[in-house]
């Protein structure tokens, strides 16, 4: 296989298998990220109480992961799977061109339940939002906002362009530096729970984020369980203490 891989690498010839169900009005749902080779083993395997094991395809290529080994992986599933291929701009780990992406999409989407689609990048995304709907996949759609924080005028832009698309949960991420950022946030699980929204920040109040914002209504919870797939991400183990929470709600500046 060359060093950038392709969809036309990939060699499986596995099955892809029946659609799994997502109860997506339990809230919050654990997600479990899989980030790595080994992580893979949990599809087999998940671990009690992870409700969606996300796979994420980009990070998993970039680290020269075969596409096959992927594909084989998520075909021998016991929960459902959570297909994302981010970019950078997203956060994401690998390089795109963006037909490249496209066709990744296609050949992984009959192994997933669900599939994350960016809010930006829909528009270049037809063919793949096609398929989703002709297979009956559930749809995360996601906006990020890793290094700008969002005012309430951006996030009720962002409402508007949300109700264009039918999805299943969505779902923003924005920096939060300070507590009036993460107020901010919470202010959409108040006043529009009709929506299923999933919020959570990135920054240093990331964690803090993931402590409150589901007792709000936030609809998923992300852990990772081989290693974090982004800031301020716990692990499907981690345990607080009572006394741990001032780190985590109150770092330096907030």
């Amino acid at each position: 296989m060359p060093m950038t891989p392709t969809a036309s690498d990939i060699q499986s010839k596995v099955s892809a298998p029946p659609k799994r169900s997502i109860s997506w009005k339990q809230v919050p749902l654990v997600v479990g990220t899989v980030s790595t080779s080994d992580g893979l083993k949990y599809l087999r395997n998940c671990p009690k109480g992870i409700d969606l094991i996300e796979i994420r395809l980009d990070t998993l290529l970039a680290k020269g992961i075969s596409p096959d080994l992927i594909q084989e992986s998520m075909a021998h599933r016991t929960t459902p799977t959570l297909l994302t291929l981010r970019t950078r701009e997203e956060g994401g780990s690998f390089n795109w061109r963006s037909r490249q992406r496209v066709l990744f999409f296609l050949k992984f989407i009959p192994f997933a339940d669900a599939i994350d689609l960016e809010l930006t990048n829909i528009p270049r995304l037809g063919r793949v939002l096609r398929t989703v709907r002709r297979l009956k996949r559930d749809l995360v759609i996601s906006s990020h906002s890793l290094k700008r924080k969002l005012t309430p005028l951006r996030l009720r832009r962002l409402l508007q362009q949300f109700r264009k698309t039918r999805a299943s949960v969505y779902k923003i991420v924005g920096l939060a530096r300070r507590r009036k950022d993460l107020h901010v946030l919470a202010e959409p699980l108040l006043n529009q729970s009709h929506m299923r929204l999933a919020i959570m920040a990135s920054g240093p109040l990331g964690t803090a984020s993931r402590i409150s914002l589901p007792a709000l209504g936030s609809r998923l919870l992300y852990v990772y369980l081989d290693e974090p797939a982004g800031p301020g991400q716990p692990g499907h183990a981690t345990e607080l203490a009572i006394t741990d929470l001032r780190s985590y709600t109150s770092p330096k500046g907030a």
